[in-house]
C-alpha cells in the first residue's frame, strides 16, 4: 500500500500550530511563573487575565490540529498576517512617534518650537560648550541593571543623583528641563542645605522631581517663592513608596524639616513601582529601625558608580527595549491598553506607618498628597472615588493618623479644563503652570489642615 505524501506546505501548517501551542503553554507557565513565584499575586486580576488567554489559545490551537490541511493552512497564514501587522506597528511606534513625539507633533500643528534633539544630543552640544552636563538618573534604573536580591552582595544602592552637575532631564513643553544639581545629586539649590530650619521637605517620583519644567518651575522651587521658607526637594522620576521611604531615612532625618510631603501618584505608584521595589531586599530592610547605608557621607563614591553606571549604559538599543517589542508594550501604551492594577497591599500600609512615625520621631508633620494622572482627565470617568481606587487609598492614609491633600478634590475637579495643564493637552507630567497651582493648593490646604 503506498503512502499518503502530505505536501510541504501542509507540514509547514502543523509546525507553525506546533509552535503556537508550545507559545501558548510556555506564556502560561511564565504567567504563574511571574504571579505566584515572582510577584507573590496569583490572585492579581492582569494575571488571571493572562491564564484564561493562554488557555483558550491552548485550545483553539489544539482543535486546529484536528481540521482539514486545506483549512489548518488558512488559519496559520491568516494568524500569521495579524501577527505581522501588529509588530510591524510595534515597531513603527518603537522607531518613529516615542511618548515625546506627540508633543512635538502637536507644537509642529500650533506653530510652536520643540526641541526635537535626543537627550544625548543635548549633552553632548552642552560638553562641547565646556558645560558638565550628565543624563538625569533615578534609583529605578539601577534596580534593572544589578543584582539587589540579596543584600549581602549589595555595598551600595543610591538614592540620590550625581552632585554638582548640570542634568539634562527630559522634554514635553518644547525645550529641556535642564538643573544643577545640589551636593546630592538633587534638583535644589545647593545653599538649602546649609540653612538650620527645613521648613518644607518633599519626596516623591517625577512629579515631585520637576519633570519636565524649566528649572526652578516645580513644586518645591514654587512653594519657596511662595512661603520664603526653606523647601528641600528629594523627588525623583520613578520613585515609588518604599524608595520613597528609603530617601526619606538617609537624607531627611538629619534636617529635621518641619513639614514633609509625601507626593503620591495614583498612576504608577503602587499599580508598578512598589510590585518593583518589594523585590529588592535592601531596600526592605530600610523597614527595620535604624538601617542606614549612611548615604550622605558616601557622595563622592556615589558620584563615582553613577558615572560609572553611566559610560556602561550608553544611550542605545536595550534588551529591555526588545522585552518591550516582544510584549507589544509601546503599541498597547499609545492605544491605553497598559493599565495596571492598583492593590493596596499591607506593605503599603506598613510603609506609610513607617514614614509618619519617623517624621513625628522628630518633631515634625507628614503630609500625604494625591497626585492624579492625565487619564483621569482625558476620557470619560464615571466614578473619580473608585478610578484608581482613589478613595481606598485616601481612607487607608487618613485612618493611620495622616492628613491629606487631594489635588484631584482640591485643584481639579474645580477647574473647567484640567488638561490644560498638561503640555499640549496630552498625557505626560504637569506644566510649569500647573505646577504653580498645585503648590499654591498645598500651601493653602495645609494652612487650613493646621487650624483644623
Amino acid at each position: 500500500m503506498v503512502g499518503v505524501v502530505v505536501p510541504k506546505r501542509f507540514w509547514y501548517a502543523k509546525i507553525m500550530i506546533s509552535l503556537f501551542l508550545v507559545g501558548f503553554l510556555f506564556f502560561l507557565v511564565y504567567s504563574y511563573w511571574r504571579a505566584d513565584l515572582i510577584d507573590g499575586d496569583y490572585e492579581n486580576t492582569i494575571f488571571q487575565k493572562y491564564y484564561l488567554i493562554a488557555v483558550v489559545g491552548i485550545v483553539f490551537w489544539s482543535a486546529v490540529l484536528c481540521l482539514r490541511n486545506e483549512t489548518q493552512l488558512t488559519i496559520v497564514l491568516m494568524t500569521k498576517s495579524i501577527v505581522f501587522a501588529f509588530y510591524l506597528m510595534e515597531g513603527l511606534v518603537f522607531m518613529l512617534f516615542p511618548l515625546s513625539s506627540l508633543q512635538a507633533l502637536t507644537a509642529k500643528n500650533t506653530g510652536v518650537y520643540f526641541d526635537t534633539r535626543s537627550k544625548q544630543e543635548v549633552i553632548k552640544t552642552l560638553q562641547d560648550q565646556g558645560v558638565d552636563a550628565v543624563t538625569s538618573l533615578h534609583p529605578w534604573e539601577l534596580y534593572k541593571g544589578h543584582d539587589f536580591s540579596e543584600p549581602k552582595k549589595v555595598t551600595l544602592l543610591p538614592l540620590g543623583g550625581i552632585a554638582n552637575k548640570t542634568v539634562v532631564h527630559c522634554n514635553e513643553s518644547g525645550k529641556y528641563a535642564v538643573y544643577k544639581s545640589d551636593r546630592f545629586g538633587f534638583n535644589n539649590p545647593d545653599f538649602v542645605w546649609e540653612q538650620k530650619v527645613v521648613d518644607w521637605l518633599l519626596i516623591g517620583d517625577s512629579f515631585a522631581h520637576g519633570a519636565c519644567v524649566p528649572e526652578g518651575s516645580d513644586i518645591a522651587s514654587q512653594i519657596r517663592l511662595k512661603t520664603g521658607g526653606n523647601v528641600i526637594n528629594l523627588g525623583s522620576g520613578g520613585n515609588g513608596p518604599l524608595t520613597e521611604l528609603a530617601t526619606l531615612a538617609e537624607y531627611a532625618e538629619g534636617q529635621k524639616p518641619k513639614r514633609v510631603l509625601w507626593l503620591y501618584y495614583e498612576g504608577n505608584d503602587l499599580a508598578r513601582n512598589l510590585k518593583k521595589e518589594k523585590k529588592v531586599l535592601l531596600l526592605r530592610q530600610y523597614l527595620e529601625h535604624g538601617f542606614s547605608q549612611r548615604l550622605p557621607e558616601r557622595q563622592p563614591e556615589i558620584d563615582a558608580w553613577l558615572l560609572d553606571y553611566i559610560n556602561q549604559n550608553e544611550q542605545g538599543f536595550k534588551l529591555e527595549d526588545l522585552g518591550q517589542i516582544l510584549r507589544l508594550f509601546h503599541l498597547r501604551q499609545r492605544l491605553g491598553l497598559t493599565r495596571f492594577v492598583i492593590d493596596v497591599e499591607p506593605l503599603f500600609v506598613e510603609i506609610m506607618n513607617h514614614a509618619r512615625d519617623r517624621v513625628r520621631k522628630w518633631g515634625g508633620e507628614l503630609y500625604f498628597v494625591y497626585v492624579p494622572e492625565f487619564s483621569r482627565y482625558s476620557g470619560v470617568v464615571e466614578d473619580h472615588d473608585d478610578y484608581r481606587k482613589r478613595k481606598v487609598v485616601i481612607d487607608t492614609v487618613k485612618a493611620l493618623g495622616i492628613s491629606v491633600v487631594d489635588l484631584h478634590q482640591d485643584f481639579f475637579s474645580s477647574h473647567a479644563d484640567p488638561v490644560s495643564f498638561f503640555p499640549f493637552r496630552v498625557n505626560g507630567h504637569y506644566t510649569a503652570e500647573g505646577y504653580q497651582h498645585l503648590a499654591n493648593t498645598i500651601v493653602s490646604q495645609i494652612k487650613t489642615l493646621s487650624l483644623q
